[in-house]
């Protein structure tokens, strides 16, 4: 339950933020051009509001249903035979209205620049070179059904190198071939709308490749069968029984050979070789987690790169320009039913989940630049009542010279309205058939 709430908690303060930034875009731009803000709200106040204050000429406040915010800007609709006054929206040339129109969208991509540059200039990038890779992939269920395995070594995605492991995985997804080399043999293999849907069929996005490494012991668990025999935190194993092995995705089914036996375990301690005796039970756990790739500096020889705030700039550029990608390769796939890309589309409830249930301002700044650039780019889709409805009115006034009816975008922002509410019901009620269904 603690767990949903500070989900829940974080997911609240990071869409008030985004919408705040958003109409923030748009109260600038109107107040830049001289035009008049009737209302500022976080939240929409259908009724009453929980609070609300009048500063000047606008009406500052904050609604009571969470699902988005909003700026009133005079004169964006007026009566057909109504004199416009010159601090009206209308009153303004079709090129400052699309800047005021493109202000909420503008926000939100500088917002997720500025996060993502920010987050690499705090942080820092830890990459690991795909040549440093030198044994090859370790793969899960998911590697195996797209045609890769253990030991494959990548040496191209989609025609080019990757030089970056860090940035494999995402290359895979996006693209349509890769080319390994399989003990020496090179071998292509093509990513088809069938083999596509294996990605979004999951449930959760963890990595289906990761580098093959030793298995080297980084905790062992307490009370397990491992722990009451004497296995430590840093062994490396060696072998099972007779049969040696090299590598961590050896280890699972080397053991699946011997439930409700005794093995002999034997271990490479700080140079010091032992062997220990272990009874497996009929699951054949040993009771042990093994040391992921990022922790061994030893093997692998990651590139740890520190930037400075202009340095960083750049990257936050390309970083949201990369997520902007992903999400329009996403909502392509949503349209090809063979990917099942549609079960991962989802409300609020979905987007909870994406935060931890313990509170890590990298992570949460992380997703809300990813929701960010997101939020731009639906905005910019040209259904009235978004952002893009209405520059797509105003650049057809500018091609036509003409001005659009008002009863005309009236009726058309309506509907455009009813189209996004009933999206969003239905986003919804699709979340809840997940939760209980699937």
């Amino acid at each position: 339950m603690t767990s949903i709430i500070v989900r829940s908690i974080q997911l609240l303060f990071s869409v008030s933020i985004l919408i705040v930034i958003h109409e923030l875009g748009h109260f600038l731009l109107a107040k830049a051009f001289q035009v008049h803000v009737e209302r500022f709200f976080l939240f929409f106040d259908p009724w009453f509001s929980i609070f609300k204050k009048k500063i000047g000429k606008t009406i500052y406040g904050i609604g009571w249903i969470p699902l988005g915010g909003y700026v009133k800007i005079s004169g964006m609709m007026t009566e057909e035979k109504k004199s416009i006054k010159d601090w009206e929206f209308r009153s303004k040339s079709s090129l400052k209205q699309l800047f005021i129109v493109l202000g909420g969208i503008i926000s939100n991509v500088l917002l997720s620049v500025i996060i993502f540059s920010f987050l690499l200039f705090k942080y820092g990038d830890i990459l690991l070179p795909t040549k440093n890779v030198k044994y090859g992939i370790e793969v899960d269920y998911l590697g195996k059904k797209i045609g890769l395995q253990n030991g494959d070594k990548i040496l191209f995605v989609n025609g080019k190198f990757i030089p970056y492991f860090n940035d494999i995985p995402k290359e895979i997804i996006l693209g349509n071939s890769i080319t390994i080399d399989r003990m020496g043999k090179i071998i292509h293999l093509s990513l088809n709308y069938d083999k596509k849907r294996y990605f979004f069929d999951r449930k959760e996005f963890n990595f289906f490749i990761k580098p093959r490494i030793p298995p080297i012991i980084n905790y062992v668990m307490k009370n397990s069968v491992a722990y009451k025999s004497g296995l430590k935190n840093n062994d490396e194993i060696l072998a099972i029984n007779s049969e040696f092995i090299l590598f961590s995705d050896q280890l699972k089914d080397i053991l699946s050979k011997y439930k409700n036996q005794p093995i002999l375990v034997s271990i490479n301690r700080n140079g010091t070789l032992f062997q220990k005796e272990v009874f497996l039970n009929q699951k054949a756990i040993l009771g042990i987690n093994l040391k992921n790739f990022i922790n061994m500096d030893q093997i692998f020889s990651f590139e740890k790169k520190n930037y400075s705030i202009i340095e960083s700039l750049p990257y936050g550029v390309k970083k949201s320009w990369e997520v902007l990608k992903n999400q329009i390769f996403f909502l392509k796939n949503v349209f090809h039913l063979e990917t099942r890309a549609y079960k991962h589309i989802g409300s609020f409830f979905s987007m909870a989940k994406e935060f931890p249930d313990q509170w890590n301002w990298e992570i949460f700044w992380t997703l809300t630049a990813t929701l960010s650039i997101w939020l731009a780019f639906l905005n910019l889709f040209p259904i009235p009542s978004l952002d893009g409805g209405y520059v797509l009115f105003i650049i057809i006034e500018m091609i036509t010279k003409k001005k659009i009816n008002e009863k005309i975008f009236e009726r058309f922002t309506i509907i455009g309205f009813l189209i996004i509410s009933l999206i969003m019901v239905m986003v919804i009620i699709w979340d809840i058939f997940k939760v209980f269904f699937s």
